[in-house]
């Protein structure tokens, strides 16, 4: 099992979300972050995920292309996209 990430930031341009540990979007942007809790829901992945927040994130790049995943963070560690596998989305 892949190691627990603790937040996932999505971009484009002047708007930003982040996951939180408790399967819940916060953004800049109540609107946005009011879509992204319901395309990019935990109930919407699709079987086992080794990272709950990392799913999510991928999830709402699928849903809104012009978004971005920027940054993974694990406290003070990094996560590439290659640690994480591959999106059960």
């Amino acid at each position: 099992m892949g190691r627990k990430l603790m937040s996932v930031k999505i971009e484009w341009k002047i708007f930003t979300a982040e996951t939180q540990s408790d399967g819940t979007w916060k953004s800049n942007s109540p609107s946005l972050a009011e879509l992204l809790n319901v395309i990019a829901s935990p109930a919407r992945i699709k079987g086992p995920t080794r990272d709950l927040e990392y799913s999510m994130a991928q999830l709402a790049v699928k849903g809104l292309p012009y978004f971005k995943i920027t940054e993974t963070t694990a406290g003070s560690a990094e996560a590439s996209r290659d640690e994480m596998g591959p999106i059960k989305a």
